[in-house]
C-alpha cells in the first residue's frame, strides 16, 4: 500500500506553501493592477498566455474564481479574439483541475475510518452508472462557473478514468468561457 501524502512531511508543506504563495501573488497583482491595465502592458499577443495562467490559478478556488471571471470579462471587452480567449482559458482551467485530480488519486489511501465506508459506497454507486452518463454530468457541471476541483478530486478518489474525464471537462470549460465572453460583449454593446 502506498503511503499517505500527509506523511511525506516537509516536501508536501513546501509544495503547498508555493501554491498558496502563487495564488496570493496573483490575487494581489489583480487587486492593484486592473486587467485593462495588464492587457495594455502585455499587448494583445501576450494576453493569451496571461489568460492561460490566470485560468490555471484563478479557476481553482471559489475565492479566486470571482477574480478570474471578472478579469476574463474585462480582457474580452478589450477587443481580443473570443475563440482564442476561450481556447487558452479552457486549457488553463482544465490543467488546474487535473492537478486536483492527481492530488485526489494520491490521497485516496489517506481516507480511513468513518469516511472509508462512504468512499466505498460512492465507488460502488459510480461503478453502476454508465460512463457516458458520468461524462455528461462532468460536461454539465463544467458549464457552471463553480470550480471543478471538487468533482476532479471525487472522480479521482472513485478511480474514474482520466481519459474519460478530460474531454467533457475541456469541452464544458470551453463552452462556458465562449458563452461568458460573448454574453459579456453583447451586454456591453447594449449599454
Amino acid at each position: 500500500m502506498e503511503s499517505c501524502l500527509h506523511h511525506n512531511g516537509k516536501r508536501n508543506i513546501q509544495v503547498l506553501g508555493l501554491i498558496i504563495l502563487f495564488i496570493v501573488s496573483w490575487s494581489v497583482l489583480l487587486f492593484y493592477h486592473p486587467p485593462g491595465e495588464i492587457v495594455e502592458r502585455l499587448g494583445v499577443r501576450n494576453v493569451y498566455i496571461f489568460v492561460f495562467l490566470l485560468a490555471m490559478i484563478g479557476g481553482v478556488s471559489t475565492f479566486t474564481s470571482t477574480t478570474f471571471y471578472t478579469a476574463l470579462i474585462t480582457i474580452s471587452l478589450g477587443g481580443v479574439n473570443s475563440f482564442w480567449i476561450a481556447f487558452f482559458a479552457s486549457i488553463g482551467l482544465t490543467f488546474g483541475d487535473l492537478v486536483f485530480y492527481y492530488m485526489g488519486s494520491k490521497s485516496r489511501q489517506c481516507i480511513k475510518g468513518k469516511y472509508e465506508g462512504n468512499v466505498l459506497r460512492l465507488t460502488k454507486w459510480m461503478e453502476g452508472i454508465d460512463d457516458r452518463i458520468t461524462m455528461l454530468m462532468i460536461f454539465l457541471y463544467s458549464l457552471t462557473p463553480l470550480p471543478s476541483d471538487v468533482i476532479a478530486i471525487a472522480l479521482a478518489i472513485v478511480k474514474f478514468p482520466f481519459r474519460k474525464m478530460i474531454v467533457p471537462l475541456l469541452a464544458g470549460n470551453f463552452t462556458l468561457i465562449v458563452l461568458l465572453v460573448e454574453f459579456s460583449k453583447l451586454g456591453y454593446s447594449l449599454i
